[in-house]
């Protein structure tokens, strides 16, 4: 199905058809397929674009307005924002960094500094519930944005059921797409955010020397609600962007 100038293909086997619209829309607001404070096509047009009903598309507008990508005005309709080019992702979102960073036109990499099997200390192993004698699988990474280093990242894996193949992949790119290849699916995060300065976070030359960044603590959960991966991402002062939604 051809929309716009993206290509639609619902996957069954992915999130609910909402989301999967969401994320289709989001991909081509942050394009500029409709302009920044551009109305864009109405529910009615929209669903018949995508083939479903109405509640689908206004679903999706919805988490797309709570992403603070869109306004809904009642009566009007809904007109794309303008946050500017940075880099920049909802709060409220559990998504790759990666693929953030390649939705807002940037080339995502990633640098590993470390990745190795150990066994946790006891605070790791308390978050993922796991024994002191498990091992798991532990990262510290760079993230980057055409070249440019965004977030230092340090990660643990439970990795109690997961195959070594699983395992291998954590260290090619991004984890949550490793995770669902082998059917593992976060589907939420306890998180907690942090104004940090330290002089022990980070590494080369990207490395700030303010020593400022913001940290993004989570511990993953897949639906039966057991933890997968719990860590820290270090977003570099001024190089990343959240959005805080509203209500009113």
């Amino acid at each position: 199905m051809s929309i716009g100038k993206r290509e639609f293909k619902p996957d069954k086997n992915k999130a609910s058809l909402s989301n999967q619209i969401r994320d289709h829309m989001r991909a081509r607001i942050l394009n500029q397929e409709w302009q920044p404070g551009e109305k864009i096509p109405s529910e009615f047009v929209l669903a018949n674009d995508y083939q479903v009903a109405r509640v689908t598309i206004r679903t999706a507008l919805r988490m797309l307005e709570s992403q603070g990508l869109i306004d809904i005005r009642h009566g009007s309709g809904a007109y794309t924002t303008n946050f500017g080019k940075g880099i920049r992702a909802g709060l409220q979102e559990l998504r790759s960094i990666s693929e953030t960073i390649r939705e807002m036109g940037f080339t995502p990499g990633v640098v590993i500094r470390a990745s190795e099997l150990r066994l946790p200390n006891k605070a790791e192993a308390e978050e993922l519930r796991i024994s002191l004698d498990e091992n798991i699988f532990y990262m510290e990474r760079a993230i980057t944005a055409d070249g440019k280093v965004v977030a230092f990242s340090y990660d643990t894996v439970r990795i109690t059921d997961l195959s070594q193949n699983v395992i291998n992949k954590f260290s090619t790119g991004s984890v949550f797409k490793a995770l669902e290849a082998f059917g593992k699916h976060p589907v939420r995060a306890m998180s907690e955010i942090h104004a940090i300065k330290s002089e022990l976070i980070g590494w080369g030359p990207s490395k700030p020397k303010s020593g400022l960044y913001l940290q993004l603590k989570q511990t993953h959960f897949l639906r039966d609600g057991f933890p997968i991966m719990t860590g820290s991402t270090y977003f570099v002062e001024g190089r990343f962007q959240f959005i805080i939604h509203r209500t009113i």
